[in-house]
């Protein structure tokens, strides 16, 4: 979508071909999806959206002048864990493909350490279910907390997601971890770019995204990060 965003003003044509329904719907859910489509729409990008890229059509090792018009190359294809080397070895990964840590970041391998977007881990937020997250933020504790258990300096990984996107100088930021939510709480006018979601799960919130309501998710990742828990009452 950033790339998109960029280029909005200086493409003759801008698509995005997505396979949900909303973009960034994975994690921010449709919501907070629906107003990042609606900016970009606002640029003049056009969405395909429920729909797969399925070839790229040109002429020499080129895409076609038509065709690259008409889609935004290179466009991610989905987020799949690079882990077919381990294939026949003993480490366990997950049905993703997904290398299963510890809070440790140790496989069931002693000794054998992984980290970053291949790893699934234990997530607090989540009640200690395993999960991936794919983002910078997290993948750097997973290192650091790595590192220190390679040498021997035995911690376990504490930590709260914290990302956000950039579109035309408005930021989108995120805390916590959604997944599994199955209710929100939004405070503020989603129409008129100015929020706060909360994403509610077994009645306490999990995660927090906002635009131009700064610094609210900073703080709230500062509660999660503390052990406290926030109630859906109390959200509303």
């Amino acid at each position: 979508m950033e790339v998109a965003a960029f280029l909005s003003d200086k493409a003759g044509a801008i698509s995005v071909v997505e396979k949900r329904e909303f973009p960034f719907q994975n994690t921010l859910g449709p919501q907070v999806g629906g107003v990042a489509m609606k900016m970009l729409q606002n640029k003049g990008v056009k969405f395909y959206m429920k729909t797969e890229l399925c070839e790229l059509k040109g002429k020499d090792g080129k895409v076609s002048h038509s065709f690259a018009a008409f889609v935004l190359v290179p466009l991610p294809a989905g987020v799949f864990p690079n882990s077919a080397f381990l294939k026949g070895t003993s480490i366990a990964r997950d049905d993703s493909g997904a290398i299963l840590v510890n809070l440790c970041m140790q496989t069931n391998i002693p000794n054998v350490f992984a980290a970053g977007d291949v790893v699934s881990f234990p997530v607090a937020l989540l009640n200690g279910d395993q999960s991936s997250i794919h983002h910078q933020q997290v993948a750097e504790a997973h290192g650091h907390i790595a590192a220190l258990n390679m040498l021997k300096k035995e911690k376990e990984l504490h930590t709260v997601p914290f990302f956000w996107t950039m579109m035309f100088g408005k930021s989108i930021r995120y805390t916590g971890c959604g997944k599994g939510y199955t209710d929100t709480v939004v405070k503020g006018s989603l129409e008129e770019q100015k929020f706060l979601v909360f994403y509610i799960r077994d009645g306490f919130v999990t995660a927090a995204a906002s635009l131009n309501c700064d610094p609210m998710v900073s703080l709230i990742a500062e509660v999660l990060y503390s052990g406290k828990q926030i109630s859906k009452e109390e959200a509303e």
